[in-house]
């Protein structure tokens, strides 16, 4: 039984190690956007010291700063919203394993 038992597991304990890597990039998905957010912040700060710029200007650039961070944020958030069902599909299928009666 024990043998058997060992055998079925061994299939999700790759697929866990699978899933795990896979978690460390989406990390560093992350460190990127922080990075992203930083950059905006001090461009935007920057933007609002700059006293010599048109305020059209200055609302055309806000514009496109914003823009350009939207579409960078909205990648990361379909991809880590992807990567959270897998993980909780991993996390039920691992669950009905521990407690079969319960499916």
């Amino acid at each position: 039984m024990q043998e058997q038992r060992a055998e079925e597991s061994l299939p999700d304990l790759i697929e866990g190690v699978a899933i795990q890597d896979e978690f460390v990039q989406h990390r560093l998905a992350i460190e990127w956007t922080r990075t992203v957010i930083d950059r905006l912040l001090n461009q935007w700060m920057q933007l609002e010291a700059h006293e010599g710029i048109a305020y059209e200007d200055k609302l055309t650039v806000q514009v496109n700063m914003l823009d350009d961070a939207t579409a960078s944020l909205w990648h990361l958030h379909k991809t880590l919203g992807r990567f959270s069902r897998q993980l909780k599909d991993h996390r039920q299928h691992l669950r009905q394993l521990n407690e079969p009666w319960k499916s």
